[in-house]
């Protein structure tokens, strides 16, 4: 059975992947990661675990959608639009820090 919502999913994907890179930058370059979950899934398992953390909410946040849109359309279409919304925000947040980063100190 195909996907509802191919498209707001490949942008979790997207988003999912710019949030772990850009992360890992930000924390190679002082930063630090603010989520205390996420911050201790870091310590105890590196890069690896950040991959796995990050990609098990997506794949959560896509079973939870689809199960909602077997009864309530409307309402499965806002949770994933909303979940997408939600996780652009780590990746402004972070492009933000390292343009202000490179702004003040002049390094990339």
């Amino acid at each position: 059975m195909p996907l509802r919502y191919p498209t707001p999913y490949t942008w979790l994907v997207f988003l999912g992947a710019m949030d772990v890179m850009l992360t890992w930058v930000v924390l190679h370059r002082g930063g630090t990661e603010v989520n205390g979950l996420a911050r201790w899934v870091i310590q105890n398992f590196g890069l690896g675990g950040m991959v796995a953390y990050k990609f098990a909410l997506i794949v959560l946040i896509i079973l939870i959608g689809e199960a909602i849109a077997k009864r309530r359309e409307p309402t499965a279409k806002r949770f994933v639009e909303w979940s997408v919304a939600i996780t652009a925000i780590p990746v402004v947040i972070s492009l933000t820090l390292l343009g202000v980063k490179r702004l003040t100190t002049g390094a990339v």
